[in-house]
């Protein structure tokens, strides 16, 4: 099994770690309910370096790219970055992905950990004997850590002497963290504003530990999948896959299908002038117990669809979900069962994101 380079600092702290895409990874420390907590109210800190990063140069980086994701690369600046998607020529998602700018020839790619590989088999057969591009995964030489919360700005503050709160959203810079040199982008997977840091490997116990001493709670996965679900946001395997389409997961707005050489272009443009047939949706439970992946969402005795993601919403203080549904059923407030392990519970379709963070 892989680990990362601050699996030793995981187990001096007592985490529990456990199998995650191969990767051993803590999937808490003291416990999901706190850890998510200390996110939502000050700052957690989060070791992602199971995440690919995977980076792409030359000069038919930018086209070899407009082939394979849904956003246009000519339209990022240099030092930002979109969300975006890969996906097949069915229109099937094979990963979705953060894509970096770092200058016109030179593109940083963060897979999901499960599908780095698939994603370095796709990008590798657009690679003919004549493009000139180079792919260099860094994934086993570096760290990724992400650091998240209301409080992270100020509290990483008094790592540097570079100016954080002007790292815009989707952006990403090389600082010094007290005197560690990382590429630090204002990016994040659980709804609050922070960072997501990469260091190399060197560096990776030393960093940990000077973001524990500035007052950021380590937190596991566990949180981390709870924090994402509140936001709403999706998570492959679950909301996305091959078998699902950007539109009837909502991520239509991260698809620029105007460009001739795209992959996907055929099939997501018939897609969205037809409309999807089924829609992912939240769900509100009457009961305080918890539906989970897989469970068939029912409708007059018929099931219609099935829950993708669940968990109790300790920001909430109560469970929540999301789900597929036929587009006939998909709007607010229609009433359905979730069939829990032979219980029928009560539920209704409701607005998402569960939880939508206050901008300052």
């Amino acid at each position: 099994m892989n680990k990362t380079g601050l699996y030793d600092s995981h187990i001096e702290l007592n985490a529990k770690m456990v199998d995650f895409g191969g990767w051993s990874m803590p999937i808490q420390y003291v416990s999901i309910l706190s850890e998510s907590k200390s996110v939502r109210t000050k700052s957690g800190i989060f070791d992602v370096s199971h995440m690919g990063r995977i980076k792409i140069s030359g000069k038919s980086s930018s086209e070899i790219l407009n082939q394979i994701l849904s956003v246009n690369t000519d339209n990022i600046e240099i030092g930002k970055a979109k969300y975006n998607l890969i996906c097949n020529k069915k229109g099937g998602i094979i990963d979705d992905c953060i894509v970096y700018k770092i200058n016109k020839e030179d593109f940083l790619l963060i897979p999901n950990a499960s599908n780095t590989k698939a994603v370095l088999e796709w990008i590798q057969s657009f690679i003919t004997n004549n493009s000139d591009i180079l792919i260099n995964d860094i994934t086993s030489n570096t760290v990724m850590i992400a650091h998240q919360g209301p409080d992270s700005i100020k509290s990483l503050q008094s790592l540097t002497s570079a100016h954080l709160q002007e790292i815009k959203p989707f952006t990403i810079k090389n600082i010094t963290l007290d005197g560690i040199k990382v590429s630090i982008a204002r990016t994040g997977y659980t709804g609050e504003d922070g960072f997501e840091i990469i260091a190399e490997n060197k560096d990776a116990r030393a960093l940990w530990g000077k973001l524990i001493e500035i007052g950021s709670n380590p937190c596991g996965l566990g949180s981390r999948d709870i924090l994402r679900l509140e936001a709403s946001l999706p998570l492959h395997g679950n909301e996305i896959s091959l078998s699902t389409n950007p539109y009837e997961a909502n991520l239509g707005r991260f698809v620029d299908s105007q460009r001739d050489q795209y992959i996907a272009k055929n099939v997501l443009t018939e897609i969205s002038k037809t409309g999807p047939k089924r829609k992912l949706v939240g769900l509100q439970v009457s009961d305080r117990v918890i539906p989970r992946n897989g469970h068939e969402i029912h409708i007059n005795n018929k099931n219609i669809g099935y829950i993708t993601s669940g968990g109790y919403s300790s920001t909430l203080n109560r469970p929540i979900a999301m789900g597929y549904v036929p587009i006939e059923f998909s709007e607010i407030n229609t009433k359905l069962n979730i069939n829990i392990r032979g219980r029928f519970i009560e539920a209704y379709i409701c607005k998402i994101p569960f939880y939508k963070r206050r901008k300052k």
